[in-house]
């Protein structure tokens, strides 16, 4: 959900994927360790005795999920004939090109409306990829998942296979969370995620002109509501605050435009 490239430092990892650079910034292992050891202290204040593999396999986990996430983008984009490299920060990534700014951005208007709906919603579709085979290794080996709607928030639930390793449960409870849970919410119509990047193609699709701006209003309204449900319905104060920041940050985008600005637009 990045929109800005990170500036390159010495300890940045780099390596190829189906022929596509990717670069990991290190703040990217800092914000993985930050959350994957939120939840390492019980009630009474004592350490979890899983923390250490908890830690591990929510870093590979995490890594994994955002990575095909973005190679999603990135194999869209090379579709259509512009040169895709990815790279990790913090919590989020980017599919990005030479020729502009990231995915979500029509590079020299090189890109029609339709192929940028296409290049947003693949992020998404490679994650439901990974979930669809992570459930497929769960039946093989003899666990069981059903979605059901009435579970809200997550709309599905799973039984791990007979005596599983409890790592094996928890890489299996990691993937399908992110993959799943973490994929529809990013399809939310909220700038910048995968859903407010078709948004704001549809909107401006039927109103060059005024697009962006009903756009970012969407973005507000629905990010506070999602912030609101968060802390009440969900009890999550990373999400209610995720989501926060995002509305106050489409409506400061809001009043840069009112005041005569561009709205971020790079061409």
């Amino acid at each position: 959900m990045l929109s800005f490239e990170p500036q390159r430092t010495a300890y940045d990892l780099h390596f190829q994927l189906a022929g596509i650079p990717v670069r990991v910034h290190p703040l990217f292992w800092l914000a993985a360790l930050i959350l994957g050891t939120s939840g390492s202290w019980d009630a009474a204040g004592q350490v979890d005795p899983e923390a250490g593999m908890r830690l591990l396999i929510w870093t590979g986990v995490l890594f994994v999920s955002i990575l095909v996430h973005e190679l999603g983008h990135s194999l869209v984009i090379r579709y259509f004939g512009q040169t895709p490299r990815i790279v990790l920060y913090m919590l989020g990534g980017l599919a990005i090109t030479d020729e502009g700014s990231g995915f979500g951005y029509r590079a020299a208007a090189r890109r029609t409306p339709q192929q940028q709906i296409l290049i947003c919603l693949a992020g998404p579709a490679a994650g439901f990829v990974l979930a669809t085979a992570t459930v497929a290794l769960l039946i093989l080996l003899g666990g069981r998942f059903q979605f059901d709607l009435a579970d809200f928030p997550f709309f599905y639930k799973f039984q791990p296979p007979p005596n599983a390793a409890r790592p094996l449960v928890i890489m299996i409870h990691g993937l399908l969370f992110l993959n799943i849970f973490w994929g529809l919410v990013n399809l939310l119509p909220v700038l910048p995620l995968d859903g407010g990047q078709v948004a704001r193609e549809l909107f401006e699709m039927s109103d060059h002109r005024n697009g962006l701006v009903h756009c970012l209003w969407l973005s507000v309204i629905t990010g506070a509501a999602v912030a609101v449900a968060s802390w009440v319905l969900l009890h999550s104060v990373f999400m209610a605050l995720l989501f926060a920041s995002l509305a106050a940050s489409n409506y400061m985008t809001l009043q840069q435009i009112s005041a005569g600005g561009t709205g971020g637009r790079p061409w």
